[in-house]
């Protein structure tokens, strides 16, 4: 098989690369969670204040009550509020952990997604609202990748992290209901029950939580998606070899062309700025 050039195996480079950062994120995650549950006893805080209350007779008197704090959660209740802390830890520290991988990814699919353009030599207009999901559709549509697995479970994760609180509003419902489902509530359910046996569970408040596999789970399954990519635009390439090389000569042209232009303008731009201002 005819292999692709220099420019195709950096980008492959730097997502391998991406994808060994992932594993390191995941794993030095869940040893800050086990570090930080271990020492969540000993960082509760016991205080005090004054309250009013009121005796059997209906007179007031000051009593102190006691209550306590740890991180951000505060109670009267010490076990309450212990638990309280240890969830928050593992949830927002796992979210963390997985909103930088999603966007390493991201950024990494969008240098890959420029260069299957360019391969291709493809102008039409490509489904989806990020580099992933456009990608994808590349691969579908173009290239011929039609049997690889896209990522929309881990892209719907994502979002539920990164715009609504790590919340699945009207999960419940949804998950419950017989009738109609809109498109976001069908993929919502689809992302839910593909990753519930691989770390993702949601809670009676519809909220996503993240236990010790998720992390490793979703690094695995970006490195599938890049193998399976790579072994698409290789077998595209060996197909359509000359006639992709001479796509790819035509898009470093067409860069070439506008980086020109847009030089010879701030050049010429610079110039009559000088020459008003001497005028």
């Amino acid at each position: 098989m005819a292999k692709l050039d220099f420019i195709f195996s950096v980008h492959m480079c730097a997502l391998s690369e991406s994808i060994s950062v992932m594993r390191m994120l995941a794993e030095q995650a869940e040893k800050n969670v086990a570090l930080a549950l271990k020492e969540a006893e000993d960082l509760i805080k016991e205080h005090k204040h004054e309250e009013e209350a009121y005796d059997q007779y209906g007179e007031s008197y000051v009593r102190q009550r006691t209550f306590y704090s740890c991180g951000a959660s505060i109670d009267y209740d010490h076990d309450e509020v212990l638990l309280t802390h240890k969830f928050m830890i593992a949830q927002l520290t796992r979210r963390s952990a997985f909103l930088t991988m999603f966007g390493l990814f991201e950024h990494r699919m969008s240098q890959c997604l420029e260069f299957m353009l360019e391969l291709t030599g493809f102008e039409g207009k490509l489904k989806g609202m990020g580099p992933i999901e456009k990608a994808h559709d590349m691969l579908k549509k173009v290239i011929g990748g039609k049997g690889i697995t896209d990522l929309d479970h881990l892209t719907v994760i994502r979002n539920v992290m990164a715009h609504n609180d790590g919340t699945a509003k009207g999960y419940s419902e949804i998950s419950t209901r017989i009738g109609r489902k809109n498109t976001w509530e069908k993929r919502v359910l689809s992302a839910i029950r593909k990753t519930e046996g691989v770390g993702v569970s949601v809670n009676f408040f519809d909220g996503v939580l993240m236990d010790e596999r998720f992390l490793e789970y979703a690094a695995d399954d970006f490195q599938r998606y890049v193998e399976e990519m790579e072994a698409a635009v290789q077998r595209y390439h060996a197909k359509y070899g000359s006639e992709s090389s001479k796509n790819r000569r035509k898009g470093w042209l067409s860069r070439i062309k506008e980086h020109w232009f847009v030089k010879m303008f701030a050049y010429y731009f610079s110039n009559l700025s000088s020459a008003l201002q001497n005028r």
